[in-house]
């Protein structure tokens, strides 16, 4: 009788997500996703088979919130 060792899963970070699920993180809609998609304000990646399924990078959301919120430093809005 042999016996199996379990190894622990760690759990890594998510690196893509649906256009849904990146809207919904950035509360805009869908459609706001994909054209900042189109603009390469946000980096996504179509995979697939057909290459026809879009996701978006975790990285770009991160990066886009940042220049977004050190933006609006600049215009003169306070820091919360």
């Amino acid at each position: 009788m042999t016996q199996q060792l379990e190894t622990p899963v760690t759990e890594l970070p998510k690196l893509l997500v649906s256009v849904r699920k990146a809207a919904e993180i950035l509360d805009i809609s869908e459609r706001v996703v994909y054209e900042l998609c189109y603009t390469h304000e946000l980096e996504s990646v179509k995979v697939g088979p057909k290459k026809w399924i879009r996701r978006i990078t975790c990285e770009s959301l991160n990066r886009y919130v940042e220049k977004a919120r050190l933006e609006s430093y600049e215009v003169g809005e306070s820091p919360r």
